[in-house]
């Protein structure tokens, strides 16, 4: 029979490799070594029941709430949403749960009755959660205290246990290692500094006196302290510079990394250190040398499979010519996707349906660890989604995946030498040379979802840990990461809405230096290249005289073809990220305005003010406008009313018809009849209209109102027609005086529009540049 050995136990997975990397060159036999979280699970079991994992778990919890307003606490019902909001409530429950603390106990602390409330909501949670476990026993570590037991055939296979304690023990699970300890020899050793007090209150707790800076090995079994020794602090050197950017603080990483190769440092014992672990994502795409081995994986986001499966998302959601356009780049079938997808987008979604989708995803992957993975999650979420009667619609369902699939990440065993990981992942292990970026308050501290339900006073009257514990925890892994290492770099982001971490002062004892350092690293980064614009020659064969045109986009293609071709065929949109109005938004309303004014047969001051108040903008731009418009209107109002036997007859008329074979629309905005004689109107609210006179109509590419004449000869089957711009501005009505010798100029437009047609279109630039200075496209063209 062998001897028993000795269990050695580690905060992480990363801190056993690096103890068995140390000891791979001595001619010993080694000990077992499990991380502290498999340690906990292999050392306890439960009678008749199972843990409970992920997916069960959301699918009780979510049963747990029906029939409760959760909407009180913030957490929608709707259950695409609840499934991200959900951890808010998991995450008080398992806290309070490990601290071994009632919900009925906080409500007798200092609470206010809006705490009253939500607690009594989450009590009634936790009381649901707890009866469905039961009922389909399940254990989880919400319920974990009723229902473990030590295993003592797992503890016999070893002599004796070491800890070596790193982080925070919650109240159950310091219960079960003194419970083993009843049963096996079991040591701990840790380190004491001013910032885990809070961790080993449980130590102090059972009469242990535990002294600051000191490093201590306990034997739990028998409750005396076997060492006690003061910490050597070695000097270091630190380095702290500022960017402008996060992205310009990879040069600075790159840099400090060489400069410690230079040093002699090898590069397996540097380690390059993100608060935020996303960061890792910009890290990657700029580690063009193969610097970098990434602790967490490597992001699946910028592979084909997701962005495959992010692009029928975009497509579905929003048809613009961008989203097509990206599912011809990954070679996706249209017609397949709208017609197995699209037309099932609204509906509810169901098993078959959701494989077909996931099955055609993965159909051109050839990864096999991403194979692995993504199979392993469509079967999760095949549980999730379709074990109980959710009536959840496709575009839900696939929201749920895309997010899910997101979250995926490869092994990174082939890569570079200095290793990319997060804090926690650095407990226990010490580097030649660390390099710490980021290090900006929105990230150091890293903000927890513990804290949503109760304030820090009342988890401090409860004894639950506060945001202030856990902020000092963070403190001492960053603490005992820069004391172990020789070499420290810190970077952080300077700018208006981002500064240096509180931490700073606290873990630095030195002057920091705020100005940017980003001219000094640019050259590693960034290489100076200079763009050549390149003017390119866009012709297509496009018929003409099979689009219908309205006036506004035979004006556009007449004043720059290339903005007609970029607007008209491409469809290109404009971002709308300002808050400034849009050209068209204040006519827009002006026009509604006196639609209505006029529908209505108002023709009093209140009956206009009325009207602006219905359409009122929220755009704060526009208040000053409108009320101009308001007091126009107002002299608008006593030109009507001077206007004695004259009818209107239509308002906003819609029109298609035919002009020289070629099809055009638009829409009369009025319509009065004078007599015999109708009077077409076009309403302007432009400071500045002028009107084409014999001089200079040849020239015109506005014809709204030959557009309008064209239309009201068919529709009113008359001859007598005049047409007319409203100056609202002025209060002035201008008759198009060279109407007949427009409509000349118009026929020959559209003569010419055929000819175009027979041969290629050249899509040119506009020469007139004065066109361009308010274009959308003036960035394109160059101009």
């Amino acid at each position: 029979m062998l001897s028993k050995k000795s269990l050695l136990i580690f905060p992480t997975q990363r801190a056993i490799r690096e103890y068995l990397n140390k000891q791979k060159d001595l001619n010993t036999l080694l000990p077992s070594c499990l991380s502290i979280d498999d340690f906990l699970k292999k050392s306890i079991y439960f009678e008749n029941k199972v843990y409970c994992d992920e997916e069960q778990r959301t699918l009780i919890l979510n049963e747990s709430v029906k029939n409760v307003d959760i909407k009180k606490l913030g957490i929608s019902s709707n259950f695409t949403k609840f499934l991200s909001q959900s951890e808010y409530i998991y995450r008080f429950f398992l806290e309070i749960s490990s601290e071994d603390i009632e919900i009925k106990d906080i409500k007798t602390k200092d609470t206010y009755e809006f705490y009253i409330e939500h607690l009594s909501i989450l009590e009634q949670i936790l009381l649901n959660y707890k009866l469905l476990l039961e009922k389909n026993n399940f254990v989880d570590r919400v319920n974990l205290k009723d229902n473990y037991r030590i295993n003592i055939e797992f503890l016999d296979l070893f002599e004796d246990i070491i800890i070596y304690f790193e982080g925070y023990f919650t109240k159950i699970e310091f219960e079960i290692i003194e419970k083993i300890s009843e049963k096996i020899p079991l040591k701990i050793e840790f380190f004491s500094n001013i910032y885990n007090q809070k961790s080993l209150q449980v130590f102090k707790s059972i009469g242990y006196d535990i002294k600051l800076n000191n490093k201590y090995i306990l034997n739990l079994s028998k409750k005396n302290i076997i060492e006690e020794n003061s910490l050597e602090i070695s000097s270091n050197n630190i380095d702290i510079k500022a960017f402008s950017s996060r992205l310009n603080q990879i040069s600075y990483i790159k840099s400090s990394i060489v400069s410690c190769v230079n040093k002699g440092i090898k590069a397996e014992n540097i380690a390059v250190i993100l608060p935020d672990e996303s960061f890792a994502k910009s890290l990657e795409l700029f580690d063009r040398e193969n610097y970098f081995n990434f602790a967490m994986g490597k992001s699946i986001l910028n592979k084909n499979l997701y962005q495959k499966a992010n692009a029928i998302y975009g497509f579905l959601v929003d048809n613009e010519i961008k989203n097509i356009e990206n599912l011809n780049f990954f070679d996706i079938d249209k017609v397949f996707i709208e017609k197995n997808i699209g037309l099932f987008w609204n509906k509810q979604c169901n098993e078959d349906k959701f494989l077909e989708i996931t099955n055609y995803i993965k159909v051109d992957e050839k990864c096999n660890e991403l194979i692995e993975k993504y199979d392993e999650l469509v079967f999760r979420l095949k549980i999730v989604l379709f074990s109980q009667n959710f009536e959840l619609k496709l575009k839900d369902a696939f929201k749920i995946f895309l997010q899910k699939l997101a979250k995926i990440t490869l092994d990174d065993i082939h890569s570079g030498k200095v290793t990319v990981m997060g804090v926690l992942e650095t407990r226990l292990i010490s580097f030649d040379a660390v390099i710490i970026c980021d290090f900006n308050d929105e990230f150091v501290p890293k903000i927890s979802t513990k804290d949503k339900f109760l304030s820090t006073k009342i988890k401090s009257l409860a004894n639950l840990p506060t945001k202030f514990d856990r902020e000092n925890l963070q403190k001492y892994y960053y603490r005992r990461l820069i004391d172990n290492s020789k070499n420290v770099f810190i970077s952080f982001v300077n700018k208006e809405n981002s500064q240096i971490s509180r931490f700073a002062s606290e873990l630095f004892d030195r002057k920091i230096d705020f100005l940017s350092n980003d001219e000094a690293y640019k050259d590693i980064l960034y290489k100076n290249i200079f763009l050549n614009y390149s003017d390119e020659n866009i012709e297509q064969n496009i018929d003409l005289t099979k689009i219908s045109w309205s006036a506004s986009s035979l004006k556009k293609f007449l004043d720059c073809r290339r903005k007609y071709y970029l607007e008209n065929i491409l469809r290109l949109k404009n971002h709308s990220i300002s808050l400034l109005p849009e050209n068209f938004e204040l006519g827009s309303i002006v026009h509604k305005i006196l639609e209505e004014l006029i529908k209505s047969e108002g023709r009093r001051k209140k009956d206009l003010d009325e009207l602006f108040l219905k359409y009122k903008n929220a755009n704060p731009f526009l208040v000053l406008d409108l009320e101009v418009y308001r007091q126009k209107l107002y002299d608008f109002l006593e030109f009507e009313n001077s206007r004695i036997n004259i009818k209107t007859i239509d308002l906003e008329k819609n029109f298609t018809t035919y002009f020289n074979g070629i099809s055009i629309n638009g829409v009369i905005d009025r319509v009065d009849l004078n007599g015999d004689i109708y009077e077409l109107i076009d309403y302007k609210t432009s400071r500045n209209l002028t009107i084409d006179t014999e001089k200079t109509y040849e020239k015109s590419h506005d014809f709204q109102l030959e557009f309008y004449y064209i239309a009201a000869k068919e529709l009113y089957k008359s001859d007598k027609i005049k047409a007319y711009y409203f100056s609202l501005y002025d209060t002035l009505l201008k008759e198009e005086i060279v109407l007949d010798e427009k409509l000349e100029l118009l026929n020959s437009i559209f003569s010419e529009l055929k000819e175009l047609s027979k041969e290629k279109i050249q899509f040119l630039k506009t020469e007139n540049r004065a066109i361009c200075e308010f274009c959308n496209f003036k960035i394109i063209c160059n101009r």
